[in-house]
This record gives C-alpha cells, sequence and structure tokens, in this order.
C-alpha cells in the first residue's frame, strides 16, 4: 500500500465514525429526549406510567395498579382545569396576537403553523 491509499482508508474510516456516531446520537436524542412525542404516542397516562416506571423501576403488577390510579387523577385535573381553561384560551390567543404583529409575513406562516401544532398538543392533554 502506498501512502495515498493509507491516507485515504484513514479518511475513510474516520468519515464512517462520525456518520455512525452522529446517527447513534440522534437516535439517542430522539428515544430519551422527546417527551412530547412519547405522549402523543400512548397519551398522558402511559407517559407519566413510564416516567414513573423509568424512576422506580415498577413490577408489571404496579404498572397495572398504578395505571388507573394516573388516570383518575387526570380526569380529575381536567375537570377542575374545566372552567379555567377558556381564560386560558383567551390569554393564549392575546398572546399569539401581540406576538404575531412582531413577525414578518413568513414568520407569520411558521407561528400559525407552530400555535396550530401547541393547540393539537394541549386538546389531546387537557381532553378537548
Amino acid at each position: 500500500m502506498n501512502k495515498r491509499r493509507l491516507v485515504l482508508l484513514g479518511i475513510g474510516i474516520f468519515l464512517t465514525g462520525v456518520l455512525a456516531g452522529g446517527a447513534g446520537v440522534a437516535f439517542f436524542t430522539k428515544a430519551r429526549f422527546s417527551p412530547l412525542a412519547r405522549m402523543d404516542k400512548g397519551g398522558p397516562a402511559v407517559f407519566f406510567l413510564e416516567r414513573l416506571d423509568h424512576a422506580v423501576k415498577l413490577s408489571p403488577a404496579q404498572k397495572d395498579a398504578i395505571r388507573p390510579i394516573i388516570e383518575d387523577v387526570l380526569a380529575r385535573i381536567r375537570k377542575i382545569r374545566e372552567p379555567f381553561l377558556s381564560g386560558e384560551e383567551q390569554a393564549l390567543k392575546d398572546g399569539a396576537d401581540r406576538m404575531r404583529s412582531l413577525l414578518d409575513p413568513e414568520q407569520q406562516e411558521k407561528f400559525t403553523a407552530f400555535m396550530e401544532k401547541a393547540k393539537e398538543r394541549r386538546h389531546k392533554f387537557y381532553g378537548h
């Protein structure tokens, strides 16, 4: 092997490592640090149960017993929050309108999409 082939081989090995490392970090970040995506998958009760299981290592029987409790608590919280949700919606709308006035037209389109996605998540979480 001449010197040129060794340099190319070294560069190839380095680039392969960079790509593999980047893909690994992206996968880990998506799996570990995207709680809202996980919440979308199973709903708030499943999300909280997963987080609790991760923290205290629940047995399958404990998971089965705790899940209805979490669902009950979330339902009670929803019921308590309902009278205030319309006020929250109005406050969010007013704030969004004030922010939108500071954005250029392209940013306004992106902001509208952002707010719609946030509204969908909010409705999923609070059940409206």
